[in-house]
Parts: C-alpha cells; structure tokens; sequence
C-alpha cells in the first residue's frame, strides 16, 4: 500500500459541503453579484474576518491567497530577503519585479540592515512548511526591530490553523489564506496591514469575484470552523503525533516544531535518491528542493493520512533508517528554538 506523506487537501466533511453549496446559491441570488469588489474587498467578509479571527476591517484587504498577494507585493522594495528554507514557489512569484535573496532566520537581521534602503524581509509563522519551526521571542522582537527601521516585514501565517492564535510582531504585515484549511483551490485570503499603513496600489480590487468573497462571508462562522478543524485539522496534527511517537519509541529521535509537515535528511544522498528510496517503502514524499532545504532532504506532511497509516509509514521509515546507517535524521533547529 503506497501512503502518501506529499501533503494532499484532506476532504471536507459531507454536511459542509451542503452549506457551501446552500452559501454560494444565495451569493448568486444577491443584487450585485458580479460587481467589481471594493479596493480592500467584501465589507461582509472583512467584517466576518474581524469577528471570526480579530483581523481589524479598516486594516484588511482580501486576496486571492498567498502567491496573489506577493505577486502584488512583488516591487514594492527593490530587495526582497525570503526565508529559507521556505517555499520555493513563493520565491519565484517575488521575483518577478525585485531581486530575491534566500536567508536563513538567524541572519536576516544583518542581511537587511546590509543594504543601503529598505527591503521586503518574508518569513512563515507559525509552524512554517516544510520544518514546522515558529518565530521566538527573540526573532519576533528582531523582525519588530526591522519593521521600525523602515524595512517591510510580511509574515505569512498561511499554517495558523495548526497552531495556537499568533499575532504578527509590531509594524509587520501579516497574509494568510484558506488554502490549509479548506484546499489550495479555496482561493481566498486576507492581509492585515500594520498601524498608519497605506493600501498599495497593487494589492486595491485584487481579491477574488464579488460572488466568491461573498460566499465565503455566509459560509465561515463559528459552526464551519469548528467542523473545519475537527474534520481536516485534528486528524492531521494526530497522525503526525503518531508518527513522531512511533519513531521516538523506535529509533529516539526528538523532532522539534509541529504543524502538518516536517524534513528528513538522508546526508550524502541526492534527492532523487532519497525519493526514490522512500517509493520503494511505499512512500511517497515532497521533494526538498520545493522547499529550499538541503540535498537529500524531503519534505512529508501529514494531511493524506490517519493515525493508523501515519505509525505505519513510521515503521517504513524505521527500515529505511537501518539501511541508511545513521544517515537518516530529521532536520534540527537552531538552539533556543
């Protein structure tokens, strides 16, 4: 049986599907359907936003997710410093107007404040794909640091829903989306502008159709998020649990962060290689390079399977692990993180 640790959408539960539907039918319904969006988007949604997750209306605008938002952004400094590892797509779409310098989290301080002007510093928190790490104290308070120094700081907190409430540190931006919790096709998502910031022209009337924002505005409330969570993230952060108790009690490993994913280094090894080992134990993975990390590395996250299959692929692991020889390890963090 192949088990699939490449991070596939869960499915939603039947009934939300229906209330969906019955949502996006009287969206259709409504005068004005078809209308150009506001600059910052549906006044229904943000204010759905601001009760639902404490995202202040006057400050919101909504996007059509992640990548839309930072191929607005893209521009808006002459240097942009991403985080790596980190999603290499994201990298990509930020470079089509501005040169793109991955960093580590630990040098980004240095790194912006090398250059003789403000740049675009771009991190993920909480729980970051692919290592699953979150900012420290120490790091929030850097990045608040840059903020006022002039530098335009974005976190991207697209993985929240897998992890306690965090709001960005003070001056920065923050950008999420829907795409973890309901699907990477869900298409919707918010930016939440620091104090006394403007709306870039870029980002005014980008977000989705009218009829689509306002879908997701009679769809999402208290009731949608708690089946939410409990049909697509619980399951998720239980068999990553599993998997990482079953190959602690197998091999002592210690994995740190958390969320829906992790990284696995197989040293010495290309990643092709290591991918290819991983099929033969009927696992199938992300590639490390999508994510920036390094050769050998893949990247496996948990939203494809159960608690079962997820101490299952454990065991997979395990086997591979004694053929590596101490090759094998889940990828570490920095002290104090």
């Amino acid at each position: 049986m192949m088990l699939d640790l490449s991070g596939p959408p869960r499915p939603w539960p039947r009934g939300l599907v229906r209330r969906f539907a019955e949502a996006h039918d009287r969206s259709l319904n409504r005068p004005g359907c078809w209308d150009t969006p506001p600059p910052q988007g549906d006044p229904a949604l943000r204010a759905a936003l601001e009760e639902l997750f404490a995202a202040p209306a006057e400050r919101t605008v909504i996007t059509g997710g992640v990548r839309q938002f930072a191929g607005a952004w893209s521009g808006r400094t002459r240097t942009t410093l991403v985080e790596r590892p980190g999603f290499a797509d994201i990298e990509t779409v930020l470079s089509g107007a501005c040169a793109v310098r991955p960093v580590f989290w630990e040098e980004l301080p240095g790194a912006a404040r090398g250059h003789a002007e403000p740049v675009t510093v771009w991190v993920t928190s909480p729980q970051r794909n692919p290592d699953g790490r979150s900012l420290n104290d120490a790091e929030r308070a850097a990045l608040a640091a840059l903020a006022g120094e002039g530098h335009q700081v974005v976190v991207n907190q697209v993985y929240r829903w897998f992890a306690p409430p965090e709001n960005p540190p003070a001056g920065c931006w923050s950008v999420t989306s829907l795409a973890k919790l309901c699907g990477g096709g869900s298409r919707i998502g918010w930016a939440v502008m620091p104090e006394g910031e403007e709306l870039p022209t870029p980002l005014r009337a980008g977000g989705p159709a009218t009829v689509w924002q306002r879908t997701w505005a009679g769809f999402l409330d208290g009731r949608t998020l708690a089946a939410l969570r409990q049909g697509c993230v619980e399951p998720t952060l239980e068999a990553r649990r599993a998997f990482t108790g079953r190959l602690g009690e197998l091999l002592g490993w210690r994995f740190t962060g958390g969320g829906m994913s992790l990284v696995l280094h197989w040293r010495g090894a290309s990643e092709e290689c290591v991918t290819a080992r991983f099929a033969e134990q009927g696992l199938k993975v992300g590639p490390g390079s999508a994510f920036d990390a390094a050769e050998g590395s893949v990247r496996l996250a948990f939203t494809g399977l159960d608690a079962r299959e997820a101490a299952l692929a454990a065991d997979r692991v395990a086997r591979l692990a004694a053929v590596a020889g101490g090759e094998l390890a889940p990828v570490g963090h920095s002290p104090g993180v």
